[in-house]
């Protein structure tokens, strides 16, 4: 006898490999708080079989988280794709409505809410802004930063080749500066974005002598793991704003049950001290 209810789904996060993801405890807890009958599993999936997935599985998820390295490969699969993802050019959220596949990104939107809870008083016509980094994630970034009408955006990026492309793709709107140059231009940016995963469990830090800006920034790395890396330790050591990677990651979390279930879940002092408790 089936004793499936009928209101039970099934949610995910699509990746390979999958072995870090704090995907599933957040989801889960809210899962449980909203007392749900659905789960919230890892989709781990090859790149060699993702052609295979969406013709035989898709079908019995509601919703998908997407993730490394199948963020653009999935543009193939999706019927719609919302235009904050073709901007960004990256899917991280998939949901299935009327049996068709919709692609969209909840990162952009997701740094700046947690962005904007935490700093609610920030004035971005006045920020002078150095992303680092010109992968998906500062593509994210900077779409973010450029709806928010920041003054003026430069990125920076080991890989020249990388930091024009992203400045065709952003209309020439942003400035680039050089890896190595970066280091003495630093003091002439308020607003300071690491995008890429230097510092992330401890290595290739990115060592930035942050004790000569010539006004109080506000630093953002969107490394989570650890808590504290070193750039986030400098900041505080010279009485700088910071913000380290979870309200990104919470907040478009949140946003992905928008998509898929039409609620806005809240962010609990509990479910951030869960999280932050499984990282350290």
């Amino acid at each position: 006898m089936n004793t499936k209810k009928i209101n039970d789904f099934k949610l995910g996060v699509l990746g390979y490999p999958l072995s870090h993801t704090l995907s599933p405890n957040i989801h889960n807890y809210w899962l449980s708080v909203y007392k749900l009958n659905g789960v919230y599993e890892k989709v781990e999936v090859s790149p060699k079989d993702l052609k295979y997935f969406f013709s035989k599985n898709i079908m019995q998820y509601r919703g998908l988280n997407v993730t490394i390295p199948h963020k653009v490969d999935v543009f193939n699969y999706m019927d719609e794709v919302s235009d904050s993802a073709k901007v960004i050019g990256a899917i991280n959220c998939i949901t299935l409505s009327d049996n068709k596949l919709i692609g969209s990104n909840t990162d952009a939107d997701g740094f700046m809410q947690g962005l904007t809870n935490a700093y609610s008083s920030i004035n971005f016509e006045n920020k002078n802004a150095l992303v680092i980094g010109a992968g998906g994630a500062s593509r994210a970034i900077i779409h973010s930063l450029q709806m928010k009408s920041v003054r003026n955006i430069s990125v920076t990026n080991r890989s020249q080749d990388r930091l024009q492309s992203l400045k065709q793709i952003f209309d020439n709107k942003i400035s680039v500066i050089d890896w190595g140059a970066m280091y003495e231009q630093i003091k002439n940016f308020n607003l300071i974005i690491n995008c890429t995963s230097l510092g992330m469990l401890g290595k290739d830090d990115i060592k930035i002598d942050l004790s000569h800006q010539k006004e109080k920034s506000l630093v953002i790395d969107l490394v989570y793991n650890p808590l504290e890396t070193r750039l986030v330790v400098e900041a505080k050591r010279n009485n700088h704003d910071f913000l380290n990677g979870i309200p990104m990651l919470l907040n478009q979390a949140a946003l992905s049950w928008v998509r898929w279930l039409a609620i806005n879940p809240r962010i609990t002092d509990e479910l951030i001290s869960n999280i932050s408790n499984s990282i350290t």
